[in-house]
Parts: structure tokens; C-alpha cells; sequence
């Protein structure tokens, strides 16, 4: 019988994990990236933010996250999705032309459902439907 209680062993049954082969201290950040699936220079970059700010409080937080995060398993890979593009530092599923391609797209579909909205707020159909919802 398999005991499925989370614990720190079976990463809180939730793949929570530090990876200390792909971090320089302990891993505490590159397991929070893997976890909420945001690339690791995020999360250092919050992590450095954090100990500018609030020095005492992010080294207490730190030094827990190594107790309480166990070291991912060798067995075990990431679930985090491989980029399909490698540009540096910065890692994205698809390139910035297409990206912006997309929100481009998302934008002007957007717009026109704006602009549908507003010529049925200002019609006439609007008008008698709220005079008819007031009766």
C-alpha cells in the first residue's frame, strides 16, 4: 500500500522541488521557476528584488525553502515544458515577431468587438430593449 500523504520527499505531491545542479545556491530558485513555470532569471530576478527590500525577511525565507524543499530527485525530470527557441538569456515558446503577430491579432479582433458593443449601446434596438426592460 503506497502512503500519498504530501510531504517534503514527494515534493508536497506537488512536484515542488530545488534543483541545485541548475542553481548556484541550493536551487531554492530554480525549483520555484520549474514549479510556476516562469523562467529561472524571473525568479532570481524577484529573489534579488526581495533581498534589496526586505533583506532579513527574504534570508529567512531563503534559508527555509532549503529545509523544506527537497533536492529533485535524479529519477525525476522537470515537467516544465523545453523552449522551443533559445535567445539568450531570455526564453519564449515562439519568437517576438510572432508573439507580437498574435497580440496584434488579439488587439484588432478585441477592437472589433469594442466597436460592435458601442454601435449597439448607442442604437436605437438598445434604446427600446432598456424601455421595454424597464416596463
Amino acid at each position: 500500500m503506497q502512503d500519498n500523504t504530501a510531504n517534503k520527499a514527494n515534493g508536497y505531491n506537488r512536484n515542488l522541488y530545488r534543483n541545485p545542479k541548475r542553481g548556484p545556491l541550493a536551487g531554492v530558485c530554480t525549483g520555484l521557476a520549474e514549479y510556476f513555470e516562469i523562467p529561472v532569471w524571473v525568479a532570481r530576478l524577484i529573489a534579488i528584488s526581495l533581498f534589496i527590500f526586505v533583506s532579513q525577511l527574504f534570508v529567512i525565507a531563503y534559508i527555509a525553502g532549503i529545509f523544506l524543499l527537497a533536492k529533485r530527485p535524479a529519477s525525476q525530470s522537470s515537467t516544465r515544458r523545453q523552449p522551443h527557441h533559445d535567445n539568450g538569456l531570455f526564453h519564449y515558446q515562439k519568437p517576438a515577431s510572432e508573439r507580437l503577430r498574435d497580440i496584434h491579432e488579439r488587439l484588432q479582433a478585441l477592437d472589433k468587438k469594442l466597436r460592435g458593443m458601442e454601435g449597439y449601446v448607442t442604437s436605437k434596438k438598445y434604446q427600446f430593449n432598456r424601455e421595454i426592460n424597464d416596463l
